[in-house]
């Protein structure tokens, strides 16, 4: 015969095994691209896990005060203890950077797939008003989590940037951590004082691209440049000139030697405020269904050809318009520059430029890299 209190206890023995198995389940391991080990809960926080396979490299931490990075030329003497300081904070803030940031997509993520999951069942029941609740929510989490994505990569390239400076002598390295710090610092928003050395160069390094690949049209063409009367404001407006063409793999062997996607792009100097105009047409009468629309608050990313980064926000929502007469789909996006220091605009060449669409995050390389240049002399003249 069985004892009651032995029953009792296995089955209270059972039960403990049962929700510490489903809190196992509930919990998600994750991997930075730096290599830092997470463990996620159920309540969406995070904690750094123990990782062998990284304890003897001393490029990866888990939190702990990292070692200074070596220099192969006797770093211990030729390094300096400031440097040795600022560069353990700097990568102890982008590595938190990277885990934050991985851990928000993994959440977004998984956001994502319940409200497509959800808006599959409110379209089979033909819900109108659910659908586009949902559809709404997603399209917002989509933005969330392209964001999240940007900073995971970003954070990681810096991590990366840091991690090779054992390759440089203690007076090139200076130079490029200061660079670092200004870049990362703009992009991500990290705070770390510079290094102080009398051979810092601060001037941004621009690479030299063959001039057979700038397209230069030294004449400026401004269309308007007087008071906007429907704005009651100044205005001055340059004309669209071709920024880049942009074709998939896949798309290539159809549309030959035509660009699928095709932008022209224009600075406007309105009431003080610099806004980028970008005319985009794509080859397609179904862009708006599989690119969707460029909402107000949506950002464009602008990649400078040294690797500085900016971002700038949609003032308004832009819907594709169908072109009939050649099947077309056009969309007409307008950026405000107003945190962008133009200052250095004017001496940076533009390498990328990143969409966020509805449907997602598409990134271009850029052509016409000294249109901005360009365009912002031609209207500084225009000013005078």
């Amino acid at each position: 015969m069985i004892n009651k209190n032995t029953c009792l206890r296995s089955l209270i023995l059972l039960g403990i095994l049962g929700m510490l198995s489903n809190i196992t389940i509930a919990q998600k391991n994750l991997d930075t691209k730096s290599g830092q080990a997470l463990t996620v809960t159920i309540d969406s926080t995070y904690k750094h896990r123990a990782n062998k396979a990284n304890k003897s490299n001393e490029d990866q931490f888990m939190g702990e005060e990292i070692n200074p990075l070596e220099d192969p030329n006797n770093f211990e003497q030729n390094g300096n203890p400031q440097e040795k300081t600022i560069l353990s904070r700097l990568k102890l803030q982008l590595q938190n950077i990277e885990t934050k940031s991985t851990n928000d997509r993994y959440q977004y993520k998984k956001k994502m797939n319940v409200l497509k999951e959800n808006l599959k069942v409110a379209k089979k029941a033909e819900e109108i008003g659910q659908i586009e609740e949902l559809e709404n929510q997603l399209n917002s989490i989509e933005v969330d989590y392209d964001v999240a994505d940007m900073r995971a990569k970003e954070s990681y390239n810096f991590i990366n940037k840091l991690n090779k400076l054992r390759n440089f002598k203690p007076l090139e390295r200076v130079s490029i951590i200061n660079k670092i710090i200004a870049k990362s610092a703009k992009s991500l928003g990290t705070s770390v004082n510079n290094v102080q050395s009398s051979q810092v160069d601060y001037s941004f390094a621009v690479d030299d691209r063959n001039p057979e690949y700038i397209t230069h049209d030294e004449i400026c063409s401004i269309t308007f440049n007087g008071m906007d009367e429907s704005l009651n404001q100044k205005r001055i407006e340059h004309a669209p000139q071709h920024l880049f063409g942009h074709t998939s793999e896949k798309l290539k062997h159809v549309l030959k030697n035509k660009n699928f996607l095709n932008c022209n792009a224009y600075l406007t100097l309105l009431d003080g405020d610099y806004y980028l105009n970008l005319d985009l047409e794509l080859a397609t009468k179904d862009a708006s269904k599989s690119y969707g629309y460029i909402d107000k608050n949506d950002m464009v990313k602008l990649t400078f050809i040294n690797g500085e980064n900016f971002i700038a926000h949609s003032i308004y929502r832009t819907e594709g318009k169908l072109e009939q007469y050649y099947g077309h789909t056009k969309y007409e996006a307008v950026y405000r520059l107003q945190d962008i220091k133009m200052e250095l605009i004017k001496d940076l060449e533009l390498d990328k430029l990143a969409i966020i669409w509805s449907s997602g995050y598409e990134e271009y390389p850029v052509y016409e890299i000294d249109l901005l240049q360009r365009q912002l002399e031609c209207i500084k003249k225009a000013k005078e």
